[in-house]
């Protein structure tokens, strides 16, 4: 279910809230990665940020969890860090998790992905950046400035 324009605005919606939960797939331990900067990002917004990677047992001080299905719910938003070849099966993982929110950052989707997340039972963001609306959407948090 793709409305972009609607989804971006529940998603900002959601990044107003300090208690949004936010599981970020593709999570990873190299700063020079999205996967590294965006969870250092949402942690300084102060939100609860889940990292999901296969390989990898911590992230910046996090638990992290091998899938979307294990991590603890509800999620309210699923940021999508991947390769479009595995962002594929992670739409079918959110979906079966019951996800309602997916943020595609770019570089994690192709024609393919969108048609997927367009069939999927959730909505989807794939023209934004997770971090520039976190940005002016946030509320201010006593670990804002804290990598």
């Amino acid at each position: 279910m793709i409305n972009t324009t609607a989804a971006l605005e529940d998603a900002t919606e959601l990044l107003r809230s300090s208690t949004t939960r936010i599981a970020v797939v593709g999570a990873s331990n190299d700063p020079s990665k999205f996967g590294n900067i965006i969870v250092k990002n949402l942690l300084g917004h102060g939100y609860t940020v889940y990292p999901v990677n296969l390989h990898e047992a911590t992230i910046a001080g996090l638990r992290v969890y091998r899938s979307l299905v294990d991590v603890p719910k509800p999620v309210d938003i699923v940021d999508v860090v991947t390769r479009p070849e595995v962002t594929r099966e992670i739409l079918r993982d959110a979906a079966a998790a019951g996800c309602g929110l997916v943020w595609l950052q770019d570089g994690s989707f192709d024609d393919a992905v969108l048609d997927a997340a367009a069939a999927a039972p959730f909505k989807t963001v794939h023209d934004a950046c997770i971090m520039v609306v976190a940005r002016s959407a946030a509320p201010p948090s006593p670990r804002a400035g804290r990598s």
